[in-house]
């Protein structure tokens, strides 16, 4: 698993790159790879006994584009982590108007007011994960957060840096969003641009700096259990979210994994692929796509992920060691031995 060091970008930053190719980019199946840019993040805080999320999106798209210059500067102390501290120039001025004006753009705001009219709910169930997480770390933790506008940014939906959560709204549009439709995103992936995957996809992004980078070989045992550690994570700290919506499958294909555990343990272990480090296991378990090749098209892909969720399930289950103390360990095949994992045929 790459490490994920985000800095954030301010807005003109990257605004420069969505104004030309919004709603171009186009989703990956890997894990993500480290971004950069050059951003000055806010200083650590205390955090505030009333948590909300900043609305960049209404705060942008709803200004006087007549007096757009005057609009932004007046925007810009809430939102300096989009817009930066230093004065507009004229260029800037323009790309930010082109980028409110498009159309793209434009279809994201109108179906994120109706998607979204509000931010209670995710607030609410936001600022209680984020209190978990400071229950299981012992640090005080309640990150600046923030929705926006991306440009469909479908490789890094949200972004987080040690004081500052960013929620791309229009990622999170429900899979029948015309708009993925007609840039041909596979339902097999745009079944997780829903509201209800927002929540743990920021706490995959809070996860990610917990588990360290394996050295050496890397096999398919190393990345089932950095999955297993990861969607761990995400339910220790929002317990609430389906465990579906964690793996990112649907219902059915969650009780077929459920079904199917057993068949596909066996495969792995008679086929000798969970020592491996050729790319083809590596695919067929752990790659995203329509269903796991070699098995049924019922099934979903990511297989491995799963079973490397239900090892590190098990793992917890008997050794109760806390959840900081389980992502560090970087002996994948050490939490295989004392999970005593051994799925039952159904």
């Amino acid at each position: 698993m790459t490490k994920r060091n985000f800095t954030l970008p301010a807005f003109l930053a990257f605004v420069l790159l969505l104004a030309g190719c919004t709603g171009r980019n186009q989703p990956e199946s890997s894990d993500r790879d480290d971004t950069s840019g050059i951003a000055e993040l806010p200083a650590k805080r205390t955090p505030e006994a009333s948590f909300h999320i900043k609305r960049y999106e209404k705060a942008l798209f709803e200004l006087d584009k007549a007096n757009l210059k005057a609009e932004l500067e007046a925007i810009r102390p809430g939102f300096s982590v989009f817009l930066g501290k230093g004065n507009f120039s004229q260029d800037d001025i323009s790309q930010i108007s082109s980028f409110i004006a498009d159309e793209n753009n434009k279809a994201a705001f109108a179906e994120v007011l109706k998607r979204f009219p509000d931010l209670k709910e995710l607030s609410t169930r936001l600022k209680k994960a984020y209190e978990n997480y400071a229950r299981e770390t012992g640090v005080q933790f309640s990150p600046n957060t923030y929705t926006y506008i991306s440009g469909y940014d479908f490789q890094y939906p949200i972004k987080y840096a040690d004081t500052v959560m960013i929620i791309a709204l229009d990622m999170y549009l429900g899979s029948d969003f015309e708009m993925y439709k007609k840039m041909g995103i596979p339902n097999y992936i745009s079944s997780r641009y829903t509201p209800a995957h927002i929540i743990p996809d920021c706490m995959k992004e809070i996860a990610y700096p917990h588990i360290p980078e394996k050295k050496g070989p890397y096999t398919l045992l190393d990345a089932m259990i950095e999955q297993g550690k990861l969607y761990h994570f995400v339910k220790k700290l929002s317990p609430d979210v389906p465990d579906h919506i964690v793996a990112g499958f649907s219902k059915e294909q969650l009780k077929w994994c459920s079904d199917n555990e057993s068949n596909l343990w066996q495969f792995i272990i008679e086929n000798e692929l969970l020592y491996s480090s050729d790319s083809k296991p590596m695919s067929m378990f752990m790659v995203d796509g329509p269903f796991t090749s070699s098995f049924s098209q019922d099934s979903p892909s990511r297989t491995g992920a799963w079973l490397g969720w239900q090892i590190v399930n098990a793992y917890m289950k008997k050794n109760n060691t806390p959840l900081l103390q389980m992502t560090d360990i970087e002996n994948s095949r050490e939490i295989l031995e004392k999970s005593g994992y051994k799925p039952r045929k159904k």
